[in-house]
């Protein structure tokens, strides 16, 4: 038998032929014609999934992209507000702004876990769209607000309303994508979180210089973000889809071969049944668990860039208007290394090592940012923080997805799992940069150089785990093969499973 490794850079799963074409009697031109036989319908396999996946991006893809921007501003719209009076005019004091934060993120981890479970029986058409509008009004509500203590409540309420967005995305995506170009496309999805920042940061700006004698400018930039996200959201209705076989826009021969082409790299679709003993054999999965450290240490990275990036711009003597502009930066810098993930990992030929390698690109901007306030210098250890940390944000959550996708029950846990770490890392990136640790913020950056490395052992020990299954795996296919009285070998390795690292 002979292994031939198919996909792109976003998998590294396999398939068994059968290597011994030329039977007894068989003559060699018609072994070379059964080669070209199969080399043309490989082509054309490829070429048909190609316009498959063009289709689901242009229908699904491209609308993530636009709401999950809209998502990440208004949840990072905070960050602006802060510079531009927030704390004054809500009489904030010492830390409150870091309880607000991490109180949006103790409202967004209430319902994590069980959300894709919710949107599995709703449906993606009608959840999603939902949950935006909900998360909007919320956003504009808080430029209503008039004590800290309403800020503490309307942050638990976004954190609430937001939750299921992401995991939910990032399971219908595992349904209508295949293994092969699953990663590339979650990677897109999270190329949304560093546009916010980049668009978010000018824009925002910009809200803030409206002068009204009875509103605030931070509370423009709650108002005005909340309210076009509400708008975005309603046509979400006719956009999203449950899962393919359900989709519109896709042909019934889309919908036959995405089906077939699915059940031979040994992944189920959305239209499974979500059984609770898959579920529970998927939660109870260690090494699942682990590999999302690394999720946990570069979504700490990225809200470092998301979150504080203009108060620690602002902190090196800039204005708060260009504090806001040049947040942009280190937030481009990431949206490049998105765009570049799946590059680094087919370069890579791994998801692991380009993992790592992620992370050590934030870890080196971290180790800048905690050993000088020389500001140029610092200037590029947070793009080297932006980088990084983003550059792992399009390589981690499609690959804990991919490398998870046996059943319907691992895409959902697996999605789930990955948000719930990700999301939880606010809890820490929330409380390290604080007010009284001015100007070097030596905790902050001291916490994530801890967290980044932990990542990077992470990727390590989930790399040789999945290797020593992946053994297994293929022992318990070689036993269960079955011969045949001619003397010949079955096997259903062709449609068997492999963990992708």
């Amino acid at each position: 038998m002979e292994n031939k490794e198919i996909g792109s850079e976003a998998s590294k799963f396999e398939y068994v032929e059968i290597d011994n074409l030329q039977t007894p009697g068989t003559q060699r031109n018609d072994t070379e014609e059964i080669l070209s036989n199969y080399a043309e319908s490989s082509a054309v396999a490829e070429k048909r999934l190609s316009s498959y996946c063009h289709k689901v991006d242009r229908w699904i893809l491209v609308y993530a992209i636009v709401l999950c921007v809209l998502n990440q501003s208004d949840r990072g719209s905070i960050g602006v507000a802060k510079v531009v009076g927030l704390e004054d005019d809500l009489g904030m004091t010492k830390n409150d702004f870091n309880i607000a934060t991490t109180l949006f993120t103790v409202g967004y981890l209430s319902l994590e876990v069980f959300s894709n479970f919710v949107l599995k029986r709703v449906g993606a058409s009608k959840l999603l769209p939902t949950l935006g509008i909900l998360w909007g009004c919320v956003c504009a509500l808080q430029g209503v607000i008039h004590t800290r203590a309403q800020l503490f409540a309307m942050r638990v309420l976004l954190g609430m309303a937001e939750c299921g967005f992401t995991a939910g995305i990032l399971l219908i995506l595992s349904f209508f994508y295949p293994k092969s170009r699953l990663t590339t496309r979650v990677g897109f999805f999270y190329l949304s979180s560093p546009l916010a920042n980049v668009f978010s940061g000018p824009l925002a700006s910009a809200l803030s210089h409206i002068n009204h004698p009875t509103i605030k400018r931070w509370q423009w930039v709650f108002i005005l973000e909340g309210l076009i996200t509400v708008v975005v959201s309603v046509f979400g209705y006719f956009i999203l889809q449950d899962h393919p076989e359900k989709a519109s826009f896709l042909s019934d021969d889309d919908k036959e071969f995405i089906i077939s082409y699915k059940k031979k790299e040994g992944s189920l679709g959305g239209s499974q049944h979500l059984s609770f003993a898959d579920t529970k054999r998927a939660l109870s999965d260690w090494q699942l668990w682990f590999m999302t450290l690394a999720t946990f240490a570069t979504c700490a990275a990225c809200s470092s860039v998301g979150v504080f990036a203009p108060e620690l711009i602002n902190e090196l003597g800039f204005t708060a208007a260009q504090s806001q502009a040049m947040s942009a930066l280190p937030s481009a810098c990431g949206a490049i290394a998105i765009l570049l993930a799946g590059h680094t990992v087919k370069l890579c030929r791994s998801h692991w090592l380009a993992g790592s390698l992620a992370l050590g690109t934030a870890l080196l901007g971290s180790i800048l940012l905690v050993a000088t306030l020389n500001v140029p210098a610092r200037i590029f250890g947070l793009c080297l923080l932006g980088t990084g940390g983003y550059s792992g944000l399009g390589i981690f959550p499609g690959w804990s997805i991919t490398a998870n996708s046996q059943t319907v029950a691992d895409s959902a846990v697996a999605s789930a799992v990955t948000v719930f770490m990700g999301s939880a890392s606010g809890f820490v990136s929330s409380n390290i940069f604080l007010n009284t640790d001015k100007p070097r913020f030596v905790i902050g950056h001291s916490v994530n150089i801890g967290l980044l490395v932990m990542g990077i052992a992470a990727c390590v020990v989930t790399r040789l785990s999945m290797q020593r299954r992946n053994r297994r795996l293929e022992q318990i296919e070689a036993q269960s093969s079955t011969s045949f009285a001619d003397g010949s070998v079955g096997c259903n390795r062709g449609q068997g499973f492999r963990f992708a690292y």
